[in-house]
Order: C-alpha cells, then structure tokens, then sequence
C-alpha cells in the first residue's frame, strides 16, 4: 500500500482492518519546506471570505503578466465554491458540475487560460501542476490529511509557494475521533503561539519540526512574526519571504530568529565559564 500522507494513528486503523498483524513500514518526512502556513482568523465566516477575495483579487492583479502563475482556492461546500467563483470570475470544480465541465475548467487552469481555480476536495490530490503559488483555503480545512495533500499542491516545482487559511471563530468545533486530524487542524487554526510546521509533523510524522530546524524552509506566519521581536537571538539561514497583504514571498536576507530561552541561557553560562 502506498501513500503519501498516512500517520500512524490511521496506518494502525488500516492495517487492523485488513487483518495485517506483521509488515514492513517505509515513511519518509512529509515537511515541504517551500511551503508558507499562514492563518487569517476573522470572527466570521464571511469576513473570512471578503479578506479571501480582497488578497486574491491584489495577487492576480499583480500577476497578470506572469504566464506561470497559477492559485488554487479550496471550500468545504459546493455553494461557495459557485459564489467565490463567480465574485472571481473564474471556474468552479466540484462533483455537481458535468464531468466534460470539470475536465475543461481543469484543462483552462493548468494551460493558463484561468490563473486561478475554486475547488472542493475533489480536486485536493494528485494533482501536479507546476506554478502554483498560492493556495488558499476559506474556513478550517477538513483534516489535517485534506489540509497536506491540499496545500501541498503548491509549490511543486520546488520554488516557493504560500498557504493561506482563511478562518473564522463561530466555526462548529469537531467531534469523535481524530484518526484523520480534524481537531488537531481546528487547534492548529486557532493557537498563534507555535510554529505550524510543528503540529503538521507531529501529528502526520510523529517528529517535532520548526521553520528554524527545517533547511531553507519558508517561515510561517507565526515564526516570521517572532523574528521580528527585539530580543537576543543567533543568525539562522532562512528563507525569509515578504507578503505585504498576501503577496508571493520575495527571498530575503537571513533573520536574527530567537533560540529557545534554555538553549540561550546555556550558551551564556559556558561563555561566561570559559571567560573566567
């Protein structure tokens, strides 16, 4: 069996279902460090989805004579796959349109007759398009699985790509179990305080990664924001992007991006010792 995006948790589930009590289990890291996570928390949903259209709208603006350009834009319901299309002006793609439809909007999107495209989970994977830029996502995605394999399909040509999720806090809260992820995606949407590389491995990879520990990896909304505090902190080499209202990130020079305060504190302590 094979799969992209499976955590352990699920690879359990399955393998208890199918009756498999002894096999080999080949997984390999699922961070992208081209990838920018990036939450827009409104109080609303459909302040969400104004602030969605606003910074689309600049993006497609500024890239009109960029040929390459391309945007995905995700919705958990049909309706506003149809209503942010239409505020667009571009296709929508979700299972209710004709199969000839989707196939032609699809066909559009990647020959870059249409920059951009509003979907449902229907086209969420396997999908590898080079040029995608930018993926946004109007309320917190289904799982954090749906999210992976969504927002991974930015970014496929290795070149830099930004995800944005556009939430809102009156969202129904999830129950049951979180063999896919759904809690942990609506925590993940609602904390500001941690890097959000770090739930998507822990929870998908079992590991603990950071924009700082990942190399060359695009920091997130929450890590970017912590680079700029005025406190004492080592050079690290990141890729630092700028996204002036939702922007494609432009490579800048390295940060000065906080330690972790023991690690600061032990380094000051043998400085010290060494000095005397």
């Amino acid at each position: 069996m094979l799969s992209a995006t499976c955590p352990t948790l699920l690879r359990a589930d399955v393998a208890s279902q199918l009756g498999i009590t002894n096999c080999l289990t080949i997984h390999a890291a699922t961070d992208r460090p081209e990838i920018s996570y990036n939450v827009i928390l409104h109080n609303t949903l459909d302040e969400a989805k104004e602030s969605l259209l606003r910074i689309l709208k600049k993006q497609l603006d500024r890239k009109k004579g960029d040929a390459s350009f391309r945007a995905l834009v995700y919705c958990r319901s049909k309706d506003n796959v149809d209503e942010l299309a239409l505020k667009i002006g571009c296709k929508p793609f979700h299972a209710d349109r004709p199969e000839d439809e989707r196939a032609q909007t699809f066909k559009d999107w990647v020959e870059g007759k249409d920059k951009s495209v509003v979907a449902s989970s229907l086209l969420g994977c396997g999908i590898h398009v080079p040029g995608v830029t930018a993926v946004f996502h109007l309320e917190t995605p289904w799982s954090v699985l749906d999210f992976a394999q969504e927002s991974g399909r930015g970014g496929r040509d290795g070149k830099p790509s930004m995800s944005f999720v556009f939430a809102s806090r009156d969202e129904r809260e999830p129950d049951g179990e979180d063999l896919y992820g759904k809690k942990t995606m609506r925590t993940w949407v609602l904390q500001n305080s941690v890097c959000r590389r770090t739930a998507l491995s822990a929870f998908l990879d079992e590991g603990r990664t950071t924009c700082v520990s990942l190399p060359k990896a695009i920091l997130c909304d929450v890590c970017r924001a912590e680079s700029k505090k005025p406190h004492p902190g080592r050079l690290v080499k990141s890729l630092v992007p700028s996204i002036p209202d939702g922007d494609i990130p432009r490579l800048k020079k390295p940060l000065r991006v906080p330690p972790t305060s023991s690690s600061y504190e032990r380094d000051r302590k043998r400085s010290r010792e060494l000095q005397e």
